[in-house]
């Protein structure tokens, strides 16, 4: 799917609007709205670390193309479904309203987000939403599966959705590169299976990966605007701890938390083991006291790249 980077008019508005599946996509009068409750390195040592930084990008890459083309598909079947219903509204790329009311927050996936309280919409939201829309419009019976959790701390339901010819629809997403991979355990049921499709769509630069914001950057190159989902590419400099959480600092005033309730989800990657070696982390950045963090809370979300 070729993904329109021009395609994307936002207007401020203070509502967060649902798309009604039967209604025209461009079509105003056809939307409901509902309210919502880096510094430059001048050393050597920095020198080098720049050249490490771009060897590291063209090997990760390189590693998710051929791992993204090689590896045999995971299965993304459903099994047997737990519940069938039918879907009023598309709120966004990863949640819609049921026609009971429930609001559905899609396992295992994050769009970017649609205009809301005066904020402009995130580039790419209004495709991922549209793009939704096209696959539900037309199958009056959606499929639920459900995992571990059956709500978030919003009171939505949680569920992996799928059309009634099985198809996965949060693994068509991530393929088209519309969304990128949100893994938050426990509810895991799907994860290699959206790995997979998402590797798969950032080795070939589809959709949201083709972005400025989606492109790895050096954990020395982030600036006092740098929010979001970002993926961060830097060399781990050490390894604290804290009474909740283990720290992954890396080069350039960036830490990466896990908290120790989530280690268990840690246990293919060697933490100790890190310190001096290059990773790459994912994830949603945000400063706290004059440093970047990032959360992460399952060992999918850091990759070894040298």
């Amino acid at each position: 799917m070729t993904f329109a980077l021009n395609a994307i008019h936002s207007t401020r508005a203070s509502r967060k609007c649902s798309t009604l599946l039967d209604a025209l996509i461009n079509s105003t009068k056809n939307t409901e709205c509902k309210k919502d409750k880096g510094d430059h390195f001048l050393s050597k040592k920095g020198a080098r670390y720049e050249r490490f930084f771009v060897c590291a990008v063209i090997i990760l890459l390189s590693f998710l193309s051929n791992k993204a083309y090689s590896d045999p598909e995971p299965s993304c079947s459903i099994g047997s479904s737990d519940e069938t219903v039918e879907i009023n509204y598309v709120i966004d790329g990863d949640t819609v309203i049921l026609k009971d009311g429930r609001h559905v927050r899609l396992i295992g996936i994050d769009t970017p987000e649609i205009e809301r309280d005066g904020r402009k919409s995130d580039e790419g939201a209004h495709i991922a939403r549209s793009y939704l829309v096209s696959l539900l419009q037309g199958n009056k019976n959606i499929l639920l599966k459900f995992d571990s959790q059956r709500l978030d701390r919003y009171k939505r339901t949680l569920a992996h959705l799928f059309l009634p010819n099985g198809q996965n629809i949060q693994a068509v997403l991530l393929a088209n590169g519309l969304a990128t991979p949100l893994t938050i355990p426990p509810n895991l049921n799907f994860l290699n299976c959206y790995l997979y499709h998402s590797n798969h769509a950032m080795a070939s630069q589809q959709g949201l990966w083709r972005l400025k914001q989606y492109k790895p950057i050096s954990s020395t190159k982030l600036d006092n605007n740098t929010r979001g989902y970002r993926v961060i590419t830097g060399m781990v400099e050490r390894i604290g701890e804290s009474r909740s959480s283990i720290w992954i600092n890396l080069t350039g005033n960036v830490a990466l938390r896990i908290k120790r309730e989530d280690l268990d989800h840690f246990r293919e990657l060697e933490l100790q083991d890190l310190e001096g070696k290059i990773i790459q982390a994912r994830g949603w950045i945000y400063k706290n006291n004059n440093e970047f963090r990032i959360r992460i809370r399952h060992g999918s979300d850091i990759m070894l790249v040298r």
